[in-house]
């Protein structure tokens, strides 16, 4: 020893001691960094990672400003500290150095702990204010369990005789009951429940990683439960024995619940078990024997499952199970001091009733404190400045939406959903090599290019079926009106021939014995046929030009009412025949339009000649002719039965004929859509209306001016 004190000697294996448990301690940060980011979403992973990380450093600096002072100053009568605050550990003795470090490992456990329950939903600096939260309310209860550590003035728990040797309330309780408080302050995660309140998977991005968490986390609690001692002392062993125990017990009858269950062996009922065996015997290790151990770790197990169960039931929605594993295996193994733990090393002087009595004292205290005060808070911030992300952040990811940061696996997601929102095939993943999910996009791409190329196939394909359906049909109806003109076109064209042929071979056989007036009406009836024919062959001439558009118009200024009369004068012999009289109301002074009068002309033509062929024998046509401002009116009024009131609107259309006439006259259907087209192209108008009084009413209106000349129609 070279002249070494024993005593000294023994000091520094203490401090090293404890310094190496308060480094095993701080590797249970790097557990529960592995178990959340394993445990949740892959667009979530950076996000919790960064938080467990964030969270130690809020823990550390509250700790070390009023937490140390709060939790082991001087004692104002066993509820707080009121001295110690800023301390200096820095150039300070090294076995109180040792001491402030390792507590501020405790410190940062109980914080870290409600990192994963409230994971994948909370903005990154609502949970520091969180953390910040905890890391002042954890010192102030453990005032009254472990104040008098270094001043030796107890907390009113510890003087009651409550035990809770490295802190199954006091870290584990107290990190629970405020997980428990945010994750009802800040709600379920979004589609965590369906509509029926059953709940949904929500899968891990990476289990392996979160078992590897488990590990160290149990690693580490050799520290959390080994260096409570504060001393490398006898006990030291076999605490962390009993510690292996529990942990195993809790996992064993956790696998055996989830198989008998389930039918398998679930990831999380191993994890769970675990680590609430841990937390269970946290409180008793150093005063139970082996077989009380692996109950009590048996027992974490059950409650463990049974608070999980209740939390769905309740809709309750703990990430990583914080709150059974924690906070319910907490309780358990804080009352199983006072049933399994030795009398002797608990030191208290109470029977056991009484001990379970002070015992279940301390862990109601630990909820009411940690509720009373993170509760309320919690609230008021979360309906002030608001905890939670956006519905759009979370569906996106925390990853992104709060650091802007992504994984292989969340750029493949993205583009996944980029592309059921878009519906863009053309839209690629991004390809990391050398890694599966690179490997997933590449072939992830190869699949798009052939359903964009099949897709492409197939549109086409459409767009060719829809072509030939469409070339079809106009065939169709080209082939329906070919057929329909060929019908009108027969009858009418052979009806007026034929009377020319009749009327001329009358003329030359009666004309040496005929009287001269027969055979003046021979012609007059060649020369009516003969105009017909005319005016029909104009008409089939006229629709070819305008289908053709080859139809010229040559505007010009001219007097209505000339045109009117001009036509009135064709019809005189026709007149005379059918027995029909025209009214003719004309205005007195000139009313000048701008058209093309041989199109006019025929305009009027056909309306007459339409009005003359359904007028009944004897009975009067009305033709008029008005000017109102801006607008020249021609109506043409027969005494017929007038038209349908469903084919008002067709009775223009080509090959149309009104359904109901009483002359029995044919025609072709083409002189109304002839004189429609003509006034369309004077910037007119021309329709059809029932007259009151009986008979049927055409009438078009053109402009005073037009405009634009020579324009084709």
């Amino acid at each position: 020893m070279h002249g070494l004190d024993p005593a000294d000697f023994a000091n520094r294996l203490d401090t090293l001691w404890v310094l190496i448990a308060a480094a095993l301690v701080f590797t249970m940060q790097a557990g529960f960094l592995c178990l959340e980011a394993g445990m949740t979403r892959s667009k979530n992973s950076i996000n919790v990672a960064l938080k467990n990380l964030a969270d130690l450093g809020v823990s550390v600096m509250v700790f070390w400003l009023v937490g140390f002072g709060l939790m082991f100053g001087l004692s104002w009568g066993g509820w707080l500290g009121g001295s110690s605050f800023l301390p200096e550990v820095g150039q300070g003795g090294s076995w109180y150095a040792a001491f402030f470090v390792f507590q501020l490992m405790f410190c940062g456990t109980a914080v870290t702990i409600v990192s994963g329950a409230v994971a994948e939903r909370v903005k990154f600096g609502g949970y520091l204010a969180i953390a910040a939260l905890v890391a002042l309310v954890y010192p102030v209860f453990g005032h009254w369990v472990w104040g008098g550590a270094l001043t030796g003035s107890n907390g009113w728990l510890a003087e009651m005789g409550f035990v809770d040797f490295a802190g199954s309330t006091v870290v584990h309780s107290v990190g629970g009951w405020a997980a428990l408080m945010a994750c009802i302050v800040i709600g379920p995660r979004l589609d965590r429940f369906g509509p029926d309140g059953r709940p949904r998977n929500t899968l891990g991005s990476n289990q392996p990683i979160a078992i590897l968490g488990v590990l160290l986390i149990w690693f580490g609690w050799i520290g959390f439960n080994g260096g409570s001692t504060l001393a490398l002392n006898d006990q030291v062993a076999g605490i962390i024995a009993a510690t292996v125990l529990a942990a195993v017990g809790g996992l064993l009858i956790s696998s055996i619940l989830g198989w008998g269950l389930h039918g398998y062996l679930q990831p999380s009922y191993v994890i769970n078990g675990a680590l609430a065996g841990l937390v269970a015997i946290t409180a008793g290790c150093h005063a139970v024997p082996s077989w009380a151990a692996i109950l009590i770790g048996i027992g974490g197990g059950v409650v463990c499952y049974l608070v999980y169960e209740l939390l769905l039931r309740l809709k309750i929605d703990d990430v990583i199970s914080a709150v059974p594993v924690h906070l319910a295996a907490g309780v358990w193994g804080t009352l199983a001091v006072a049933l399994f733990g030795d009398p002797a090393a608990l030191g208290t002087g109470l029977g056991m009733w009484s001990q379970l009595g002070v015992q279940a004292l301390g862990v109601a205290a630990a909820g009411v404190w940690t509720v009373a005060t993170v509760g309320p808070v919690l609230y008021v911030i979360h309906r002030g400045i608001g905890l939670r992300v956006s519905e759009q952040a979370e569906r996106q990811g925390l990853n992104f939406a709060e650091h802007r940061a992504s994984t292989e696996l969340s750029g493949l997601a993205s583009t996944i959903e980029e592309q059921v929102k878009t519906q863009d095939l053309s839209v690629r993943a991004p390809v990391e090599p050398f890694t599966e999910v690179g490997q997933i996009a590449a072939v992830y791409n190869q699949l798009m290019e052939v359903l964009q190329q099949t897709t492409t196939d197939v549109t086409e394909l459409q767009r060719t079926e829809e072509m030939l359906r469409q070339a079809i049909t106009e065939a169709e109806s080209a082939n329906e009106a070919k057929s329909l003109f060929l019908a009108n076109m027969s009858h009418e064209i052979r009806t007026p021939l034929h009377g020319i042929l009749s009327f001329a071979d009358f003329g030359k056989k009666k004309a040496t014995t005929a009287q001269p007036e027969k055979i003046l009406d021979y012609f007059d009836k060649i020369d009516i046929s003969g105009k017909r024919l005319l005016a029909l062959v104009n008409n089939l001439l006229d629709l070819a030009k305008h289908e053709s558009g080859q139809q010229r118009f040559e505007f010009a200024t001219c007097d209505i009412r000339c045109v009117v009369e001009g036509v009135i004068d064709e019809f005189g012999s026709l007149l005379a025949t059918r027995g029909v009289e025209i009214d003719l109301d004309l205005p007195e002074s000139p009313v000048n339009a701008q058209v093309d009068s041989l199109k006019m002309m025929q305009v009027v033509r056909n309306l007459v000649g339409n009005a003359v062929k359904f007028s009944p024998q004897g009975q009067p046509i009305t033709v008029s002719v008005a000017e109102s401002p801006g607008k020249v009116r021609v109506s043409v009024r027969d005494r017929g039965v007038g038209v349908p009131e469903d084919e008002l609107e067709s009775i223009f259309d080509k090959f149309v004929q009104s359904s109901k006439t009483d002359s029995g006259a044919g025609g072709t259907g083409l002189g109304l859509s002839i004189s429609h087209e003509i006034v369309k192209a004077h910037h007119g108008r021309v329709w059809a209306e029932n007259h009151p009084e009986g008979g049927a009413l055409f009438v078009f209106e053109l402009p005073s001016i037009v405009e634009e000349a020579g324009v084709a129609a």
